[in-house]
């Protein structure tokens, strides 16, 4: 027997925002990857709530953005809260499969991703990590604005001030490379 529609698409945002969600609070918050899925993890438990309200889950305009939003809550909370497994999706076996197509080099992905953390890490505002964060995550200035309840000026002022850092940062460690390679 088929799944009703709503918990289809409920599974598929799930599959599709989890990892998502995860690495944005990781970007966000200087975060481990096991405090940032369990924040993550928080914020889907509260979807799956707010799913279960009578029309609730359809007055969220943007989903995307409002599971970040819960997610940063979450991981901001006071200490003391236990880890729990992240449920089960059926189904995502075969998203999750290895596909036979050309893919860079996974020792290179994962020191480029390193770098790229390490850079994200060395800007300390953590205003202006959330706003990168939401960038990367492709969301517009206006509903960056809104979920951090700053003016759209002031996301781009941080955004601003977090590519400089970013730069100066990627370039130094770039120096760095050439120095140690001579």
């Amino acid at each position: 027997m088929d799944d009703p529609p709503r918990k289809r698409k409920g599974r598929d945002f799930y599959a599709d925002q989890y990892p998502q969600v995860v690495r944005f609070v990781m970007f966000a918050r200087r975060a481990t990857l096991e405090t940032a899925e369990d924040a993550a993890q928080e914020a889907f438990i509260e979807a799956w709530h707010a799913a279960h309200k009578p029309g609730a889950w359809e007055r969220i305009e943007n989903r995307e953005a409002w599971i970040r939003r819960i997610a940063l809550r979450r991981h901001d909370r006071p200490g003391g809260t236990r880890r729990r497994e992240p449920p089960a999706v059926s189904g995502l076996e075969g998203l999750l499969a290895d596909r036979s197509c050309p893919r860079p080099d996974p020792a290179d992905v994962a020191t480029g991703t390193m770098r790229v953390l390490e850079a994200l890490h060395a800007v300390h505002d953590d205003q202006a990590r959330a706003v990168m964060a939401f960038t990367l995550d492709g969301h517009p200035d206006s509903v960056i604005a809104a979920h951090l309840d700053l003016d759209p000026q002031k996301v781009r002022n941080l955004r601003t001030k977090a590519r400089r850092l970013l730069r100066r940062y990627l370039a130094a460690g770039r120096t760095q490379e050439g120095e140690a390679a001579r």
